[in-house]
C-alpha cells in the first residue's frame, strides 16, 4: 500500500489554513462543524458530492435516546450491550447513551421537527433490540432527512464556518507523524488544505457491495484514508445487513425501516408463514443480523428471491401518516399495501468497524479526530442497535467540536510534503467493471454468510486487481474511488478470515458458535508508517 493515492509537491499547489478541517456533511459532521465554529473556530467542511449527500438523510428510523418517564439510561446500555455480542466498551456505551436527551435538546436548537403525540410530548418508538419505546423520529419514516436538513441549515448561518462540496478527499496530510490537513481536488485541481485539527467524518462502506441503500458516497474513502494514514482499524470485518429493503426488479433498493416491524409489520415466506416465531423471542423485533440470517435461510430454503413483508391487516391510513416514505415506496413498484405483501431481502447497511477513537473523536494520530460511521468508537462492538448510529453522531460529532476548538488556531509555516508514486503501466482499465467486480465478490462472499474457502479466494482476487491499479496511473475520482474500495475490501477480507468464529452480525457457516478465545478480542490492522 502505497502511502498516498497520487504524487505531489505542495510547494507547487493552491493551499489554504483553516483551524478546524471536517470531512464529510452527515449528522456527526456537521455536529461537529456546528460546535467548532460556534467556539470560535474558523472551520471548512467539504463534501465529495452535494453537501446534502450523506448516509444520514437517507436514515428511516430515528435516534434513540432515553426520554420517557419509564425508561432508563440502564436499559439502553443493556439493550445495547446485549446486541453488542461481547465487543462493546461499555464506559464507551455509558457516555453516549446519556447523551440522548441533550443531543435532541441540540437538533431542537437546530430547528429539527419531530413527531409529536396529540398532547404535544415527542411521539417515541420502538425498533428491534430495544426494550422500551426511546425512539425519536421526524416525518414517520424521514428522520435523517429532517436532521440534515435542519444541521445544514444551522451550519449556513455560522460566520466561522464554510463548505465547499463536489471535493473529492484524496489522502490525510502527515507531516512528522501529525496530520495537518488534506489534499482533494476542487474544481478538477489539486488544492491542500492545512488544519490544526482534522475531523474525519467521511460515513460508512455500503457501496462497496451489490444492491445497497446508501448513497453513492458511501465507499469508504475515509477508512481507506485513515490506513494509508497509519491509523488503527478495528473490527473492519463487522458490516451491519438491514434485514428489510425493498426487493423488486429494475427498481432500486429501497431501505424500509425497521420501525415499521414495531408498528406491527410481520414476516413471511411464500406460504404466509411467519418464520420469525420461534427463532427469537422477539420474533419480527429480534435484532437485525438474526432477522438477516433467518431472512437468508428461508430464501435458500425454498429457491425465493424474497421474503415478505405483511401490513395488509394495519390501517392503510396510519402507515400513510406514520411512513409516508415506505409508502411511496411502494406506489413507486405498483404494491397495493392493503392487499399485497411487500417483497423484501437483506443488504448492506452499516459499517461497524473503522479507525478507533473514543468518544471525543481522538485517534492514535495527533491533530486527527474522527467521529461517525468511519469510526470504532465502542457503541457498537459486534452488532449496532437500531437508531443508535444517529446518536454517537451527534453525541461524538459535538465533543469533537468542542475538542477541536480548544486545540486553537493554526499557526506557523505550514510544511512542505511531496511525494512521488512509481507507475509501472499503461494499459487501459475497464473501472466500472473492476468497480462491479469487487461489489459482486463482497456480496457473494462476506454477506450476511461467510465461510474460509470463499473468502480466500476472493482475497486473492483484490490483490490481483489492487497490484493491477497501483501499477497505473489515476487522473479521475471513478479511479482513486476503486482503489479505495479495493484497501478496504482486503482489509475486511483479512479480518473476517481471521476472526474464526461468529459473532454478532459477522457470521462464519464454518464457524457457527462464538469462540471463547475471541470474547472481547478485537481484530486490528494497521499500515506501518
Amino acid at each position: 500500500m502505497d502511502r498516498y493515492l497520487t504524487s505531489f509537491d505542495t510547494a507547487h499547489m493552491a493551499h489554504e489554513t483553516v483551524d478546524v478541517l471536517v470531512i464529510g456533511t452527515g449528522v456527526a459532521g456537521l455536529s461537529a462543524a456546528i460546535v467548532s465554529a460556534r467556539s470560535g473556530a474558523e472551520t471548512l467542511m467539504v463534501n465529495k458530492s452535494a453537501l446534502e449527500e450523506s448516509n444520514t438523510a437517507y436514515a428511516k428510523g430515528g435516534v434513540a435516546a432515553v426520554i420517557a418517564s419509564d425508561d432508563t439510561v440502564e436499559a439502553h446500555v443493556r439493550d445495547t450491550l446485549v446486541a453488542g455480542d461481547g465487543l462493546c466498551d461499555e464506559a464507551a456505551v455509558r457516555e453516549i447513551v446519556s447523551g440522548g436527551r441533550e443531543s435532541i435538546e441540540f437538533l431542537k436548537q437546530c430547528g429539527a421537527r419531530f413527531d409529536l403525540t396529540p398532547e404535544g410530548e415527542l411521539d417515541l418508538g420502538r425498533e428491534g433490540g430495544h426494550s422500551g419505546y426511546r425512539i425519536v423520529h421526524a416525518g414517520g419514516d424521514a428522520t435523517g432527512a429532517e436532521i440534515a436538513r435542519s444541521l445544514l441549515a444551522a451550519a449556513k448561518s455560522e460566520p466561522n464556518l464554510r463548505a465547499y462540496k463536489n471535493t473529492f478527499v484524496l489522502d490525510l496530510l502527515t507531516h512528522e507523524g501529525r496530520c495537518v490537513g488534506a489534499i482533494m481536488m476542487r474544481h478538477n485541481e489539486p488544492h491542500v488544505v492545512y488544519a490544526r485539527t482534522t475531523i474525519l467524518a467521511s460515513g460508512g462502506a455500503g457501496q462497496l457491495f451489490r444492491e445497497s441503500t446508501n448513497p453513492h458516497v458511501a465507499t469508504a474513502d475515509g477508512h481507506a484514508m485513515a490506513l494509508r494514514a497509519g491509523g488503527l482499524m478495528l473490527d473492519m470485518e463487522m458490516v451491519q445487513f438491514h434485514p428489510t429493503l425493498l426487493y423488486v426488479a429494475g427498481l432500486e433498493r429501497r431501505l424500509i425501516t425497521e420501525a415499521l416491524r414495531g408498528h406491527g409489520a410481520l414476516l413471511r415466506n411464500t406460504a404466509g408463514e411467519r418464520f420469525m416465531v420461534g427463532q427469537h423471542e422477539l420474533a419480527e423485533l429480534a435484532p437485525r443480523d438474526i432477522v438477516s440470517r433467518a431472512i437468508n435461510r428461508e430464501l435458500r430454503r425454498t429457491g425465493d428471491a424474497a421474503v415478505f413483508l405483511d401490513v395488509t391487516h394495519l390501517s392503510q391510513t396510519d402507515l400513510r401518516v406514520k411512513f409516508p416514505g415506505f409508502m411511496q415506496c411502494c406506489d413507486d413498484a405498483g404494491i397495493d399495501t392493503a392487499k399485497q405483501w411487500v417483497p423484501i431481502r437483506p443488504g448492506p447497511h452499516y459499517m461497524i468497524g473503522g479507525i478507533q477513537a473514543d468518544t471525543c473523536g481522538r485517534t492514535a494520530i495527533e491533530g486527527l479526530l474522527a467521529v461517525g460511521e468511519v469510526t470504532s468508537s465502542g457503541l457498537h462492538g459486534a452488532n449496532r442497535l437500531a437508531s443508535n448510529s444517529l446518536l454517537e453522531g451527534l453525541v461524538c460529532g459535538r465533543r469533537a467540536g468542542q475538542l477541536a476548538a480548544k486545540a486553537g488556531h493554526f499557526t506557523g509555516k505550514p510544511p512542505r510534503i511531496a511525494f512521488e508514486r512509481p507507475i509501472r503501466s499503461t494499459r487501459r482499465l475497464d473501472i466500472p467493471d473492476l468497480t462491479n467486480s469487487v461489489k459482486g465478490g463482497m456480496w457473494r462472499y462476506l454477506g450476511v454468510e461467510r465461510e474460509e474457502r470463499g473468502m480466500k479466494e476472493f482475497q486473492r482476487q483484490l490483490q490481483g486487481w489492487s497490484r493491477m491499479i497501483a501499477e497505473n496511473e489515476r487522473r479521475f475520482p471513478s479511479e482513486w474511488q476503486l482503489e479505495n474500495m479495493l484497501t478496504v475490501a482486503l482489509a475486511m477480507c483479512e479480518t473476517a478470515i481471521e476472526r474464526n468464529e461468529s459473532r454478532g452480525v459477522h457470521f462464519r457457516t464454518d464457524f457457527p458458535q462464538r469462540s471463547e478465545a475471541w470474547a472481547a478480542r478485537h481484530t486490528r490492522i494497521q499500515r506501518t508508517v
